[in-house]
């Protein structure tokens, strides 16, 4: 109870912070870090505590249900979250995304980076921080996001000019907001525009020049956001961030910044054995291949606890070798342009409150 939570946090972020000193092992697009900025929620057991502390997510009359919120920056290129922060269940996302572009120079130090959000976040104030701060981004629009821009569009890639005039300005909720759109005027972006495969259409928008990166080149980058929803996957259904080793706040904020902190080894250390992997390797299997992550992140969970408490550095050194030739060997090919449906509605814990079934 006396243990801050807030030390595992500060020891995920030293581990990412060595790892971007390293320019070698720092994969990059076009010379930027992409990061994407996303939150989602976490079950918690049910307490009068938990419900006074994270909020109530279930419908009127309905089962309480607490859950903690989670904001997270996520470099997507190379696999390694920057900043982590939970906070109540109905937490403004775009408050917690600014804190977080304004913490990412103290990880990554002076690299240029691209802010990828998903179509959750946009809207003028929020362009107007971001452009503030001098960061390039790029956001997904809503279908009723800025949709009077998005039908005056004259081709499927344009500079639009977004104006806040009155009913804009009095649709702000706070008054401070109100002003800022009232004495910023207007903005200008660009906005892209793409047919999906289910003949759907999207909407980007983005300060990110014409001239830096095509049309082309903007979707590409848009899709590389779905690599935090793929961490999310790792978080909540192989490291099971929601199997709590107890009930009180600061137990579970606990658990919650230590597989912060773990998810960041494991993806370091899976990411310098997939770069051992040469051209020969590669040319041995027909399908490009990759390292079977539930395979990996399952070995390193549950062996490397003992290499860290492994006192004698030669057979510390051995074991962590045979954890690395046991995740070499377990390879599958690369599966493309997979997608998979989202479950309607709030799910119910599925972890008894009592005892943690991993590490």
């Amino acid at each position: 109870m006396k243990l801050n939570p807030e030390a595992f946090k500060m020891l995920a972020k030293h581990h990412a912070e060595q790892f971007y000193k390293d320019p070698s092992a720092v994969k990059k697009y076009k010379s930027h870090l992409i990061l994407a900025i996303d939150g989602t929620s976490l079950n918690v057991p049910l307490t009068e505590e938990n419900l006074a502390t994270y909020g109530n997510t279930a419908k009127h009359g309905g089962r309480p249900r607490p859950q903690i919120g989670l904001s997270c920056l996520f470099d997507v290129l190379n696999r390694t979250f920057i900043d982590m922060n939970t906070a109540s269940c109905k937490f403004n996302e775009r408050t917690e995304a600014i804190v977080h572009v304004d913490n990412t120079i103290d990880v990554t130090g002076n690299k240029l980076c691209i802010y990828l959000f998903d179509r959750g976040y946009p809207s003028g104030e929020f362009f107007l921080d971001l452009m503030e701060r001098k960061v390039s981004f790029l956001v997904r629009l809503g279908s009723a996001s800025f949709r009077r821009e998005q039908r005056g569009m004259d081709s499927d890639d344009c500079i639009v000019d977004i104006v806040f005039d009155k009913t804009r300005i009095s649709a702000s909720k706070k008054e401070e907001s109100a002003k800022r759109l009232a004495v910023a005027g207007s903005i200008t972006l660009r906005f892209v525009h793409l047919k999906l495969d289910d003949g759907d259409d999207e909407y980007l928008a983005t300060n990110i020049s014409g001239d830096l990166f095509d049309t082309k080149e903007i979707c590409s980058l848009y899709r590389m956001r779905w690599g935090i929803e793929t961490v999310f996957d790792d978080l909540k259904n192989k490291l099971q961030i929601e199997n709590f080793t107890g009930e009180k706040p600061v137990i579970m904020e606990q658990d919650i910044y230590a597989t912060f902190y773990l998810s960041n080894i494991i993806n370091d250390i899976m990411q310098d054995i997939a770069a051992e992997f040469t051209s020969e390797d590669m040319l041995k299997h027909k399908h490009e291949m990759q390292l079977n992550r539930n395979i990996a992140i399952g070995i390193i969970k549950e062996d490397l606890i003992l290499v860290i408490l492994e006192k004698r550095s030669r057979k510390r050194a051995s074991m962590m070798e045979t954890i690395v030739r046991e995740i070499e060997s377990n390879i599958l090919p690369v599966r493309p342009d997979r997608n998979f449906n989202r479950p309607i509605g709030k799910l119910a814990s599925k972890y008894t409150n009592v005892r943690k079934r991993c590490f």
